[in-house]
């Protein structure tokens, strides 16, 4: 609900004062808010173009299909979506308020950074091809589906599924796991 205005956009008098931003209210509002069949459909579409830019990725040689055995599946399942796609989702996205362009932008420039930095700083999940070029052409491009779906939404779960999603394929097919074990 907005606050009564004058016909100039100042609030009324007496009206209350709005509460000033909290990335931790954001954050919360939008773990509470489900998104609607319109933002749940919209996610779907962001979704299967996230996995075309990782079949362009395919086809560009930055990502190769190298399955896991099935029995590696359910592991991968349940500790993608807790790390990263719950974890990413809440520190990148969960504190974006609607309507703040440029803080959207800095959240996608700052996810995408995050990935080759895990490199340089010689951090635990970091892979080779968060250095890569093409890899990180497909992260931008689910860094801008989350981005949508949380802004448009309100929600964080459809960027959380995205994610998830995008993250299982990339682990369970294409030796995202690699020799480092991750997961």
């Amino acid at each position: 609900m907005t606050e009564p205005r004058t016909p100039h956009g100042h609030p009324e008098p007496g009206s209350p004062a709005p509460e000033p931003f909290s990335p931790v209210r954001e954050t919360l509002a939008a773990l509470r808010r489900l998104p609607d069949i319109r933002a749940a459909l919209e996610a779907l579409v962001l979704f299967l173009l996230v996995l075309l830019a990782g079949a362009w990725a395919v086809g560009n040689g930055d990502l190769t299909l190298a399955p896991i055995p099935r029995g590696q599946l359910m592991s991968i399942w349940i500790s993608a979506f807790l790390t990263p796609a719950l974890l990413e989702e809440l520190v990148f996205r969960g504190w974006l308020p609607r309507g703040a362009p440029m803080a959207a932008i800095a959240s996608l420039a700052v996810f995408v950074l995050w990935h080759p930095l895990q490199v340089w700083l010689n951090l635990p999940f970091g892979r080779p091809e968060f250095t890569r070029p093409g890899f990180l052409l497909v992260v931008a491009c689910l860094g801008l589906a989350c981005t949508l779906t949380r802004l448009r939404s309100g929600s964080i779960w459809p960027g959380v599924v995205i994610h998830w999603g995008v993250v299982v394929a990339w682990l369970a097919l294409f030796g995202g796991l690699g020799a480092a074990g991750v997961v």
